[in-house]
Parts: C-alpha cells; structure tokens; sequence
C-alpha cells in the first residue's frame, strides 16, 4: 500500500488487519510509520514514489496495491502550482 500512513492509508491498514490481512506499507518516514503503528503486525518499507526502484523489490508476492498516497506540497508550492488551478467563473 502507498500512502499508509496519510489519513485514507491508515484507517485502511488498520481494516485489512482486522480482517487479518498481511500490510505491507510504504511509507517515506519509516520513523512516523513505526510510531503510527506500534505494535501492529505491518510490514513497512521505506521510500518515495518519486523513486520507485528502491522500493520495487518490496512488490515481489503482492497480490494487490492500494495506492493511498497523495500528491504532497509544501504551502509554498501551492502558489505556484498548476494543481492549483481553478477554473474562471466568468460567463461569456
């Protein structure tokens, strides 16, 4: 799963565990994911989609990927960038 420890990664890992699933978790802070969840039975890997060959090994014998993450900005990007575009409300 990308993106477990964000909001919607999260409440997800913890309901495939209930149902008792294996998680395998990636994570770009393996820190905040160990924290996130302590004494959990998930797997997690560290990395970042921006560099998916050093965390594509760690898809070896996944049946399915839920990918959870989301796009990140810091609140100074978000000025300057195209996700931050919206539509004109004018009529012609």
């Amino acid at each position: 799963m990308t993106g477990a420890t964000g909001l919607l990664g999260n409440n997800l890992v913890r309901a495939l565990l209930a149902e008792g699933f294996q998680v395998r978790g990636l994570a770009r802070s393996e820190a905040k994911a160990r924290q996130q969840f302590e004494r959990l039975p998930i797997e997690i890997v560290s990395g970042d989609l921006h560099s998916i060959p050093s965390f594509s090994a760690a898809l070896s014998g996944v049946d399915v990927l839920f990918h959870t993450a989301a796009y990140f900005r810091t609140p100074t990007q978000a000025a300057t960038t195209p996700m931050n575009w919206r539509p004109s409300t004018s009529k012609p």
